[in-house]
């Protein structure tokens, strides 16, 4: 924002609030003296419209040099209202002898002391006036930028929060991987070979989309289909997957490694605690204004701890984070399967593919 933008508004509705009032004040002097008179025109012209900006704004900078601005409402009104009394009544005086001793606009008995008065309240309306405008306006850019700064506080630690939910991710899936790569380096090497290739597409994917709170769901799907070709190769017949998403699904956003939170616990917490083993089916798809995903796995709930573990709690608190209550993750049996769902808002604007890199 232009710094000068508030003090050209502060000098707009400086002029333009004493014009309106000097206006006012020829139009009540006209039609008590019978028509319009030069030497009230230049004494309301005079002190409105010239002295008036120039009192308040030597008011504003001594509020301002004083911390009148950040006073409680018990210590301003009594320093306001005195300087509402003194101001008043100097430019009441000042009114008095400038139309006596330099417009000849009057005699001192007519002008003492009850023309004085007269206009000594007018200026103490208008400077109580004045005073409860620039407060009020003060009072509601403080709010607004109190908000403001509270709202960039607020991104600022949700994006730190991302960050270290993001940090806990990575390690997760790549000592996991590890291990199955170690386990087979000695009994099968060429699928050993298969692994790491697989394993450095993952690495590239979590390094490529680091910094991105959202990606492409075609680029998490890839991300999944590597993963699971790991753990195929780990877990041999005992593991069947199938990834499935609508064309129409893969250019939209999704979190950043949310999918691959669910696909990793399907495995985990389904797959590996099954003698036989299973399947693990991932879909996707369009419908109306939202994103629904689904992750099924062969196995029940009571092999999985309260709540889903660490890696689901981690996946709800970074779609809290993200879409507030937009977005929605459950866990639920179907049968001799677990089905995780997650649905979340379109957001397909500025979803560009991740870049590949050689």
């Amino acid at each position: 924002m232009d710094a000068g933008k508030p003090e050209r508004a502060y000098w707009l509705c400086q002029f333009g609030g004493w014009g309106l009032y000097t206006l006012y004040v020829l139009t009540i002097a006209a039609y008590y003296e019978g028509g319009w008179r030069w030497k009230s025109i230049v004494s309301v012209v005079l002190f409105l419209l010239i002295v008036s900006p120039l009192a308040t704004h030597a008011l504003r900078a001594w509020m301002i040099r004083n911390g009148w601005l950040e006073m409680t409402a018990v210590r301003l009104l009594p320093r306001t209202a005195a300087a509402v009394l003194v101001i008043a009544g100097s430019l009441g005086l000042m009114t008095a002898i400038f139309n006596v001793v330099v417009l000849r606009n009057g005699l001192w008995q007519t002008w003492f002391p009850q023309a004085v008065f007269g206009v000594t309240s007018g200026w103490a309306m208008a400077l109580s006036t004045w005073l409860w405008l620039y407060f009020t306006v003060h009072d509601r850019r403080r709010r607004r930028e109190l908000e403001v700064r509270a709202l960039r506080l607020e991104v600022v630690a949700r994006e730190a929060r991302l960050r270290t939910l993001e940090s806990q991710l990575n390690p997760h899936f790549l000592f996991n991987s590890l291990n199955s790569v170690r386990a087979l380096v000695v009994e099968d090497p060429q699928r050993a070979q298969t692994m790491i290739t697989r394993l450095s597409e993952l690495l590239r994917y979590t390094l490529e989309s680091k910094g991105h709170d959202v990606v492409s769901l075609g680029d998490e799907m890839r991300a999944v289909e590597d993963y699971l070709a790991i753990e195929r190769v780990r877990f041999e017949e005992r593991l069947t997957a199938d990834v499935d998403a609508a064309p129409a699904a893969r250019v939209e956003r999704v979190p950043r490694m949310l999918i691959l939170t669910l696909v990793e616990n399907a495995v985990k917490h389904g797959i590996s605690r099954l003698t036989r083993g299973g399947s693990v089916t991932v879909s996707a798809a369009v419908d109306g204004d939202r994103l629904l995903v689904r992750v099924v796995n062969t196995g029940s709930l009571g092999a999985r701890p309260p709540g889903g573990g660490v890696g689901l709690s981690n996946a709800r608190e970074r779609l809290q984070l993200i879409y507030g209550d937009a977005a929605s993750l459950s866990l639920e049996p179907d049968g001799d399967s677990v089905v995780a769902r997650v649905s979340v808002p379109l957001r397909t604007a500025g979803a560009q593919p991740l870049q590949a890199t050689a």
